[in-house]
């Protein structure tokens, strides 16, 4: 380190000139206010030139002086060292080199300040008494003590290159020290209010506290505006370093700063120091700070730390986790880190899935570049030694239990549901101080303001239209609430809880039926993760998803609906219209929970469908690759529980192809990683519904062929919960009135192309299946080609003189309007129960489904028929199918020797059909209510079974013989049961005849392995399709279990791997805000151009009239200085301390620098002068007026340069800037408060 230094006594003699007061300079044997505190200003540049003018504007513009400053510059490439020279004098610059940290630099300007004594300012001793008036001497000027104003007080006053104080911002923090002091308080250290650097309303801190996971807590909301709520005295753990002001023998007291902390925390270390050895820190809000947080903001480099720029997020990160450990109290150190390396490893999550690995390595190596050299942190730990506080006193000055979760909580809603009033969001959740009650005046404004929040929810229909859907849904589904389970139509009762949906998805080999190892379907394992969400409630996942599939669809079409049109009006009616589409409404009645899921999330995919296409932008530019991987996202959901949407997507993108046929390489590859990720991910599932499966939908099969020609074409699949076709004819009209819009063709021709694709898939399916999903796609287009034509058709219209067109144009507004309210009116009336219905989910009786769970794992046989010529059956284990059963037993095929036992069952063959029975291990047989009387004449008669009762139309049969799901055969010998459980063997077997086979009721597949005390059995197939295994004579420890093949768990592992992917990809990354101090783009001028054109004579007289506006005010600006005037600085010469010529630099005017600093800043990162105006308007650039959606901040301070959400501390930083990206800060996180 370079350091140029000189002898106390030299600088003492040039300390005592020190008058940094206007041009004549104030007397300096005249005490200032507060005399008897003697402040030594000590300011710590590196890389500043950008911001210096104003900062020493405002130390050497103080109401109250400081009596001393000193400087220390460390390395600046700038001309930082200059302009501190030329204000200060250049005697009192320390050149330090550029990896000296702040608290180093600090502690070295301060050594060399030294400590002004009465001797060099005269004021603090006691008067002579001699009357210069009257040449006399004065004897009361001897009764007076030898210091009037009472002994000296040091005082360490530290600025930043990057904070402005005010005028008075000194004058506020002594005023507290005093009056802190009249009632018995010594204050020893004592923080300004800090405001944003450009926007000077915006809270940065008033005081600044630290939480166990490393958070820095400012305990202010996310762009908290000043509106004086925090303007209270109080004591803080810790006040920033940017104009801290600190007893000078405190500061000596603790040893500084610490060399372990060169940038970020120091603040906060350095002052929970204080507090335990027994110093008191306050806040001073009435003195005020502008801070520009250069470094948190990556407005230049960090180059304390390490040997090249360092990520100010890593510095931060390692200075927390060391703060905490060398400072939190012993008995909560476990506590402590292990909250910091948890935090840690969810931080770093959230930055992968943000798209921001470079921050999600920075919290590794910040927290283990720490955590790996303990004998720091221990050696740290025996400085500090044992605080004279208890930790329990300093408990109320840190952050409360839970608050940080509450943090993060409010900032991810505020980044879905947005916050973007700007009263609102300046009030926030310290806008007014807690009273008893208003009253008078009080009264009334507060009356007023509550009808001002109607208003202003008013204004946000979209809160309040989910509010109102949900209210009719609830009121139409009241039947479908209460206990029991939703089950009937297409959807069977849901598992107990969660962990039964994964083992279904998961497991190898699934015992439905006879079992079979299929492949579940995919929509099983969102079920199970959304039911996961939900605590593992599968009833609760299954409730949300169909009784709120309404107004969940409604709130999306609304939201998916903003960039289509801007009336709030038209999106609402839209939204309201397709929340009741016949599809929406016909899936909740029917149990349809695929087309209810399809429902939700439609809007959401037309939306990203159209951003993927491009369609949606201007000047034909290319759709992003993020909105193609949220589509896919997107598809691939819906795919899993509707499949038809994925022929409907291919033959939109080929269509689309065929439209960017000029850009063919460019969309083919969004084309097919959109239609390609589907098919990848859902894999093997998915390759089954080749070619003709896209028909079928999550849930039984259930309303095929139910709607009517006339009834498709106005958007209803028929069935039970919809709606006649006619009675939405008014949004079909409305489309077909849209096209008269002739500047809006293109978009609602497109819009009418998705109708008829989505229609003919409707008319398709039909005929095998249910033509819900279809026709909301076919309804959701029809929706947007009306929006479209509606969307400033009423001025289009009242611009026409009277004819057909206003009264054609008002039916058809009548008949779009009052279709769906109607359909909402007769949906809440009549109830949205239909096949639904919320019943005890066991489908046997109740001691049938308590003999299937004993060790013989019995089975039974379900029979449903409509007609003596069809029947349906079903094998069942315990209470009855379950959620996803229907699918695993399709996909498993039939068993045609059960095929033909149930065959001869039914027709009466007169042959005993209990032993055939007992070989699928059923004990009863059941008949469902509505089957004909013949087939339980037949089975009354069929020997081996008896009746046991008869209840609500269903009656159930037992077979007379011991059945068990495993069982030893031997010859002609009577089967001997063996205990079993759902799947796997575990028990002990009897000796017996050699040649026995172990026969167990399920499919045989390569999977089944069995030992008998370890020796492996030899494998075999029984009776054509049962397992079985070979038995010795010999008994012993029997063991079977079925082992997937390692391809299964492999495939597995890779599907959530590709998921995780997918979903990363499709989720908006972090996005880069404007900066908020850096000038507006320089305005180009209008040119003149030839010719005589109307345009040209309009462009030449602008040219003019910018000529003549910038001729009057050339005279009023100063000449810019020129670049070589702003060099980069050397070292300059270091004078002998001497006096300093006070006049000479308190009349510089150094606000030049401010206005016509062209220096670069950082190889291209800043150019051209601050712009005054806006630094007279601080509302010429709001930089925050966009809201900006980013769930994965995890900011601790939240204020306004925070994102969405760093929950350990502050908001997460950027990635540092690089020369080729433009000059914009970063709406990051602001780390610290010490050198910016």
């Amino acid at each position: 380190m370079s350091v140029h230094s000189h002898s106390a006594g030299q600088f003492d003699t040039a300390a005592a000139a020190f008058n940094p007061g206007h041009a004549a300079g104030p007397d300096p044997t005249r005490p200032p206010e507060f005399p008897r505190h003697v402040v030594t200003a000590v300011l710590v540049s590196h890389d500043g030139a950008r911001w210096l003018p104003d900062v020493l504007s405002g130390l050497l513009g103080q109401e109250r002086p400081v009596q001393n400053a000193v400087a220390a510059d460390t390395g600046s490439a700038d001309a930082s060292a200059t302009l501190i020279a030329d204000a200060i004098g250049d005697e009192r610059v320390l050149h330090l080199a550029r990896r000296t940290g702040f608290g180093q630099a600090v502690d070295e300007a301060t050594r060399t300040a030294g400590v002004l004594t009465p001797e060099e300012l005269p004021y603090l001793k006691r008067p002579s008494g001699w009357d210069p008036v009257s040449r006399s001497w004065r004897d009361d000027a001897y009764d007076m003590p030898e210091l009037p104003h009472g002994e000296p007080e040091q005082w360490l006053w530290l600025l930043h290159d990057d904070c402005a104080p005010e005028p008075d911002a000194l004058a506020e923090l002594l005023r507290v020290v005093e009056n802190e002091r009249e009632i018995g308080n010594e204050v020893a250290v004592v923080g300004p209010k800090l405001l944003g650097w450009y926007d000077r309303r915006q809270l940065l801190e008033v005081g600044v506290s630290i939480a166990n996971s490393g958070r820095r807590w400012t305990g202010l909301d996310r762009r908290e505006q000043d509106q004086g709520q925090h303007d209270h005295v109080r004591p803080v753990l810790s006040v920033s370093t940017a104009g801290m002001l600190i007893r000078r023998d405190v500061f000596e007291q603790l040893g500084g700063f610490d060399r372990r902390l060169p940038l970020m925390r120091d603040d906060v270390d350095l002052c929970w120091r204080a507090q335990a050895a027994g110093h008191r820190v306050v806040i001073a809000p009435d003195a005020v700070v502008r801070h520009a947080e250069a470094s948190s903001r990556e407005r230049r480099t960090v180059d304390c730390v390490g040997r090249t720029a360092t990520s100010p997020h890593k510095v931060d990160k390692a200075g927390a986790v060391y703060t905490l450990l060398v400072n939190a109290p012993t008995a909560v150190l476990p506590w402590v880190l292990l909250r910091l390396v948890i935090g840690t490893l969810a931080r770093t999550l959230a930055y992968l899935v943000g798209k921001v690995p470079g921050q999600a390595l920075d919290e590794i190596t910040g927290l283990l570049g720490t955590l790996l050299r303990p004998e720091r942190i221990l050696a740290a730990r025996r400085r500090r030694g044992k605080g004279v506080v208890d930790a329990k006193e300093l408990r109320p000055l840190f952050p409360p239990p839970g608050a940080t979760v509450r943090l993060t909580v409010e900032q991810v809603a505020g980044s879905l549901f947005g916050a973007s009033d700007p009263e609102i969001n300046a009030a926030g959740r310290h806008g007014s101080a807690v009273e008893s009650g208003p009253g008078g005046d009080d009264a009334d404004f507060l009356e007023i303001e509550q009808f001002a929040r109607l208003k202003r929810i008013a204004r946000k229909p979209g809160p309040v239209l989910f509010v109102v859907l949900l209210f009719v849904s609830l009121i139409a589904c009241r039947a479908l609430l209460g206990g029991g389970a939703l089950a009937g139509g297409a959807l069977l009762p849901a598992p107990g809880d969660a962990s039964a949906l994964w083992s279904r998805y998961l497991d190898g080999w699934h015992a439905a039926g006879t079992g079979g190892t299929q492949s579940a379907p995919p929509y099983l394992a969102l079920v199970a993760a959304f039911s996961t969400l939900l605590f593992g409630s599968t009833g609760l996942a299954v409730t949300v998803l169909l009784v709120c599939s309404v107004p969940l669809a409604g709130f999306t079409a609304y939201f998916a609906s903003r960039p289509l049109v801007t009336s709030r009006l038209l999106r609402a009616w839209a939204s309201v219209a397709y929340a009741f589409l016949p599809a929406a409404t016909g899936a909740l009645a029917g149990g349809r929970i695929g087309t209810a899921v399809l429902a939700i999330l439609l809007p959401l995919i037309a939306r990203a469908g159209l951003s993927a296409s491009g369609l949606m932008n201007h000047a034909g530019a290319r759709g992003s690759w993020r909105a193609t991987w949220a589509y896919a996202l997107l598809l691939t959901v819906t795919t899993a529980f509707t499949p038809i949407v994925w022929p409907i997507a291919l033959v939109l993108g080929i269509a689309l192809l065929a439209v960017r046929r000029g850009d063919i390489t460019a969309y083919g590859l969004r084309f097919l990683a959109a239609l390609g990720t589907p098919l990848l991910i859902l894999a093997p599932w998915s390759l089954t519904l080749l070619p003709f499966g896209f028909f079928k939908e999550a849930g039984l099969p259930y309303g095929k062929g139910s709607a009517s020609a006339l009834g498709l074409l106005g958007a209803s699949p028929g069935g039970s919960g919809t709606l006649g076709g006619l009675l939405l004819i008014g949004i079909v009209l409305a489309g077909l009135a849209a096209l008269l819009r002739t500047e809006r063709r293109p978009a609602v021709l497109t819009a009418w192309a998705i109708a008829l694709v989505a229609l003919v898939f409707a008319a398709l399916s039909n005929n095998s299946a249910w033509a819900g999903p279809a026709t909301l796609v076919y309804g959701i287009a029809l929706l947007a080609a009306a929006v479209l034509g509606a969307d400033g058709a009423r001025s289009r219209v009242a611009e026409q003189s009277f004819g057909w067109r206003q009264p054609v144009a008002a039916l058809i507004a009548f008949a779009a309007v009052a279709g769906p309210l109607l359909a909402a009116a007769g949906w809440m009336i009549r109830g949205a129960d239909g096949p639904l219905e919320r019943r005890d989910p066991t489908q046997v009786p109740a001691f049938v489904a308590e003999e299937s769970d004993t060790q013989d794992q019995a089975r039974t046989l379900v029979m449903d028929s409509d007609s003596a010529a069809r029947v349906s059956y079903t094998l069942v284990r315990g209470a009855g199918a379950r959620l996803g059963d229907g699918e695993l037993t399709e996909a498993g095929g039939s068993n045609k020797k059960l095929d033909k036992v149930v065959a001869n069952l039914v027709a009466g063959s007169g042959a005993d059909q209990a032993d055939q029975l007992g070989g699928f291990a059923v004990r009863y047989v059941l008949v469902r209510a509505g089957a004909p009387r013949q087939m339980s004449r037949v089975l009354d008669s069929t020997p081996g079974l008896s009746r046991l009762s008869q209840q609500d139309g269903t009656a159930l049969w037992r077979v007379d013989r011991q059945v068990s799901r495993a069982a030893i055969v031997s010859g002609s010998d009577e089967p001997q049961p063996v205990a079993a459980g759902p799947v796997e063997l575990h028990t002990k077997i009897p000796g017996g005849k050699a040649g026995r086979v172990l026969r167990i009721a399920d499919t045989a597949d390569e999977g089944w392995t069995a030992t008998l005390d370890g020796a492996p059995l030899t494998r075999t197939t029984v009776d054509g399709w049962a397992q079985g295994f070979e038995l010795p004579a010999t008994g012993g420890r029997l063991d079977v279990t079925f082992d997937a093949p390692i391809s299964h768990a492999a495939w597995l592992w890779a599907q959530g791997v590709l998921a995780l992917v997918l979903v990363v990809l499709a989720l908006p990354g972090r996005r880069r805000d404007v900066d908020d101090d850096l000038p507006e783009e320089p305005v180009v001028p209008a040119q003149a151009v030839e010719g005589e054109g109307r345009r040209a004579r309009r462009l030449r007289a602008q040219a003019e009239a910018e000529q003549v506006a910038a001729e009057s005010t050339d005279g009023a600006v100063p000449p810019p200085p020129s670049e070589e005037e702003l060099a980069a600085a050397g070292v300059p010469h270091q004078q002998s301390y001497g006096e300093w010529d006070a006049p000479t630099y308190a009349a510089a005017d150094y606000g030049q620098y401010a206005a016509g600093d062209q220096q670069q800043y950082q190889d291209g990162a800043y150019q051209g002068p601050y712009d005054p105006a806006q630094q007279a308007d601080p509302y010429q650039v709001d930089p925050y007026q966009a809201g900006q959606y980013d769930p994965y901040a995890y900011g601790g301070t939240y204020d306004g340069r925070q994102q969405y959400g760093e929950q350990a501390y502050d908001a997460p930083y950027e990635q540092p800037q690089q020369p080729a990206q433009p000059p914009h800060g970063t709406d990051s996180e602001r780390p610290d408060g010490s050198q910016q």
